[in-house]
């Protein structure tokens, strides 16, 4: 006389503790037909036949899996897909300029300025650090904005902003009078986008008001950083300049 599917599965699962309707389990028989001997939670038999969700799976023994019980019912166990966890961010392009002496200033709605740097990866972009400062002590300039555009070979800023953010710059340290503590690594905040390897990108500062004296500024030093250069613009964006300087900047983001 056969034993009813119950008993059959009590004897082969044993003393099992369930935790509610998803446990984990390791697989201790890869079977033929696509389905799983695995060893649930704390059980030292394995329950048989179970099948996975996944599309494409690739467990072997030993694989540490996740088990539902569709429905709460622990007579209908089913390994989920494995959880992919998501991408950290972490530093990617940068350039630190050690020792910089070089302080390039921007104010009111003419005097623009400007980074380029290079994607060596594909990536996201999350947020900006760069090495900022006020002018003097008494410098108020305000709210920093910040752009992300493509730009050319020749390293001139091109086409529509891909993405943004700001920061106040009243906030910063200050840089002719305070010697010893007058830069420091600023984060700005931006909307996520995916920059492509090989591509070169421009990093643009600007405020909305001020004068040379209200400003804010990038410390540089000379031309080191070899995937781009500083830029300025006396015309609000419209026509930029390249020197032979590199402004401190770090890109974060995620790899794709």
């Amino acid at each position: 006389m056969l034993k009813p599917i119950s008993a059959i599965i009590k004897d082969s699962i044993g003393n099992i503790i369930y935790r509610g309707n998803v446990v984990t389990g390791t697989v201790a028989v890869v079977r033929g037909d696509g389905s799983y001997d695995v060893f649930i939670s704390e059980s030292d038999r394995a329950y048989p036949k179970i099948f996975t969700l996944s599309a494409n799976p690739n467990l072997e023994v030993g694989d540490k899996v996740r088990i539902l019980y569709k429905n709460g019912c622990k007579e209908l166990p089913i390994i989920l897909p494995p959880t992919i966890s998501a991408p950290s961010i972490q530093l990617f392009e940068y350039y630190l300029a050690d020792g910089a002496t070089f302080f390039s200033y921007f104010y009111a709605n003419s005097w623009w300025r400007g980074q380029t740097f290079t994607a060596t990866s594909d990536h996201t972009i999350n947020y900006i650090e760069l090495l900022l400062a006020r002018r003097y002590s008494t410098s108020v300039p305000g709210t920093i904005y910040v752009e992300i555009r493509e730009a050319t070979a020749g390293d001139m800023p091109t086409g529509d902003i891909l993405t943004s953010g700001e920061t106040n710059g009243n906030t910063l340290t200050y840089a002719i009078e305070n010697p010893g503590v007058n830069r420091e690594w600023r984060r700005i905040d931006l909307t996520e986008y995916d920059l492509v390897s090989g591509t070169k990108y421009a990093i643009i500062l600007h405020l909305i008001g001020g004068t040379s004296t209200h400003s804010a500024g990038i410390w540089n030093t000379l031309n080191l950083y070899p995937d781009g250069k500083i830029l300025y613009s006396l015309d609000g964006g419209v026509t930029w300049w390249a020197e032979l300087k590199d402004g401190g900047f770090k890109i974060y983001g995620k790899a794709l």
